[in-house]
């Protein structure tokens, strides 16, 4: 039993990884078309995504702050994708979370340790009720989820810009942006001159919760139950629709914290295009991570730091176009959707090991 776990653990690790050199594979590809030096622009992409020179000039720190949004959000993916809703609303309730955290932050004034706490608890419950709302449309109406999350996103972008240019507006200036939020609201930093600090710590609390909720409680086994065998859940007295429905609650959550983070720990204020795109980056995460809390907190890391090295690396040493490290993503991406073929050949390779362990064991016992 032992061996057929570890086993399933190794594929699980072997996919994603394959499917990263292969990214990298046509990554290179790419660089030579365009003429640049190979191994030098993989050596720059690296050590200029996932480097570290000294104390305060370290920019995997960089890579650290940048992945803890995409944590939260894939969290928020996992949750959802294991009772079975396929939402990609991240991005609607990523962003209705920092509207929240941004308005309270300045708002209201309270001390040190509780203004931080009520923000998040408050764009949390915003969160959570945007996720609950396309979970209810499932349930009661039959309505489809992924439509449901994708008017949301809409909705929510149109919303909060509507906020930023208007009512939350600070002062007039070429881009929109509410006013900075009390000192005593913002997160602490760990290092002079970085933004990453007490928010990545929140991340890696959830990544532990969630990973202990889904595998180590029983109504995150029915929301896997339900996820994986409606029909085995139903049978074992399972409520799919009450698990569904919690686990957008908890969805929503996780992405409504997410923009409280970013509100709080980085920009300090929300602004006209807040969102980058960080909801459908997290739900990316997700995929790539095996729909698994840890797989989503290392590919965070990887796609941060990966970004980076395109960006501060390539773009400005090798004068690379910067959407190069999206571009690695996407391929990476439509490699993980031909896992199956990954799986195949490692099957392959493990049968042939076998095979050719066999065959020398059986050689010398003759």
């Amino acid at each position: 039993m032992n061996s057929v776990r570890f086993r399933k653990i190794l594929d699980a690790i072997l996919v994603p990884l394959l499917a990263v050199l292969s990214g990298l594979v046509v990554m290179g590809i790419l660089i030579l078309f365009l003429k640049k030096p190979l191994f030098e622009s993989y050596a720059i992409l690296f050590s200029n995504g996932f480097g570290c020179q000294a104390y305060g000039n370290c920019i995997f720190i960089t890579a650290l702050e940048r992945a803890t949004p995409l944590i939260l959000t894939g969290l928020s993916a996992v949750v959802a994708f294991r009772s079975g809703m396929f939402s990609i609303g991240q991005e609607g309730q990523y962003l209705v979370g920092a509207a929240t955290a941004a308005w309270l932050g300045y708002a209201i004034h309270l001390p040190p340790v509780l203004h931080p706490l009520v923000l998040i608890l408050a764009a949390m419950l915003v969160g959570a009720g945007y996720g609950w709302i396309p979970g209810i449309l499932k349930v009661k109406l039959g309505v489809n989820e992924l439509l449901a999350t994708i008017m949301l996103n809409s909705i929510a972008a149109l919303v909060v810009e509507y906020l930023v240019q208007f009512p939350m507006r600070a002062e007039k200036s070429t881009t929109a942006h509410s006013p900075v939020i009390d000192e005593s609201a913002q997160l602490l930093a760990f290092l002079p001159g970085s933004k990453w600090g007490v928010g990545f710590v929140i991340a890696v609390l959830a990544v532990i919760l969630v990973y202990i909720y889904l595998w180590r409680t029983k109504s995150g086994y029915e929301q896997r139950m339900a996820g994986q065998s409606k029909k085995f859940a139903l049978f074992g007295g399972i409520r799919s629709d009450s698990a569904a429905v919690r686990a957008m609650l908890i969805s929503g959550a996780l992405s409504g914290l997410a923009g409280a983070i970013e509100v709080m720990g980085v920009h300090r204020r929300i602004m006209t295009g807040f969102s980058v795109g960080l909801g459908f980056d997290g739900l990316t995460t997700a995929i790539l991570g095996q729909v698994h809390p840890i797989g989503v907190f290392i590919v965070a890391i990887l796609f941060s730091g990966l970004k980076l090295g395109a960006q501060i690396g390539l773009q400005l040493k090798l004068d690379i176009p910067r959407e190069l490290g999206g571009t690695i993503i996407g391929f990476i991406i439509l490699f993980v959707a031909a896992g199956k073929l990954y799986e195949e050949n490692i099957v392959r390779a493990r049968d042939w090991l076998l095979s050719r362990r066999g065959s020398k064991l059986k050689g010398e016992s003759q």
